[in-house]
């Protein structure tokens, strides 16, 4: 809890030094799925409330037994946060909109991911220029395995070595809200099903939902992002494995393998390094 409170703080820091006040359609909507994380979810909220660059927050509330806590919206703007409650408990739910979604940019994270709020406004401005695809901070490499004859998703290592990738997870991702509908169009039912009883490769099958229909390679941005928590479904034994079979699966269900190498990745530069390439290229 001490790395978290520390994250939170100099988010908060950092986060005051962006004073513009925006226009709304330089926001985004964040859609945030939670389950049984009540530390973190309040944290998360406490911190987006200082980041003018969100119109709102969505709650994906899929918890069939507790009810939301309703009672918190009360300490923040009217109308900034809602708890989007649903009648079944699935994955697929951080895609499946009850409500109105007030902005073009969507940006679907995870509950235990704080990201500096002029990193998101930059991200936004990134994604404005990249509308038909995912602009987001988490992308995975995949690959034919020759041998097996099958798909492999392979781990963050392989595109932080090769700077190469083709999927870009939504646990931190900017996409168009038309997409959201698109996800239980486009998803074979067999899909859905199986992501409901594993807890597992949502993200995939959205990625592959944009990738489709974008027929472009997601863009990668680098920002600073603060992970919370630890454990989850990625530290499983069988983790790779399950998520290899996800890729495999869609491909077969779809007939399709639409995904798209991307090569760039999106940074930022200081006053320094302008002056370094004006020197470069003037001397």
């Amino acid at each position: 809890m001490n790395r978290l409170f520390c994250a939170v703080c100099y988010c908060l820091l950092l986060s005051s030094t962006v004073v513009a006040e925006l226009k709304p359609e330089d926001q985004l909507t964040i859609r945030v799925n939670t389950f049984r994380r009540l530390d973190l979810i309040k944290y998360f909220l406490d911190y987006y409330q200082t980041c003018d660059v969100i119109r709102q927050v969505q709650v994906v509330w899929s918890d069939q037994v507790n009810s939301p806590p309703t009672d918190w919206l009360q300490n923040y703007p009217p109308g900034k946060y809602m708890f989007e409650v649903h009648k079944t408990d699935s994955l697929n739910n951080r895609f499946k909109v009850l409500d109105n979604v007030p902005t073009e940019a969507v940006l679907s994270i995870d509950d235990d991911l704080i990201v500096p709020c002029e990193d998101l406004a930059y991200s936004l401005q990134v994604w404005k220029a990249n509308k038909n695809v995912l602009v987001g901070f988490s992308p995975r490499m995949h690959t034919y395995d020759v041998i097996a004859g099958n798909q492999r998703y392979l781990n963050w290592q392989y595109t932080w070595w090769s700077g190469i990738y083709t999927i870009m997870l939504t646990k931190a991702a900017i996409m168009h809200r038309d997409y959201l509908p698109d996800y239980e169009k486009l998803v074979p039912q067999e899909m859905l099903t199986q992501i409901t009883t594993h807890r597992n490769c949502e993200d995939i099958a959205m990625a592959h939902v944009v990738a489709k229909q974008s027929d472009a390679a997601p863009v990668w941005v680098h920002v600073i992002i603060y992970e919370v928590s630890t454990g989850g479904i990625s530290s499983g034994t069988s983790h790779f494995e399950d998520r290899s079979k996800c890729v495999d699966q869609l491909k077969t269900l779809t007939k399709s393998s639409p995904w798209v190498t991307g090569y760039q990745k999106v940074m930022r530069i200081s006053y320094l390094d302008w002056f370094r390439y004006w020197w470069m290229d003037n001397k």
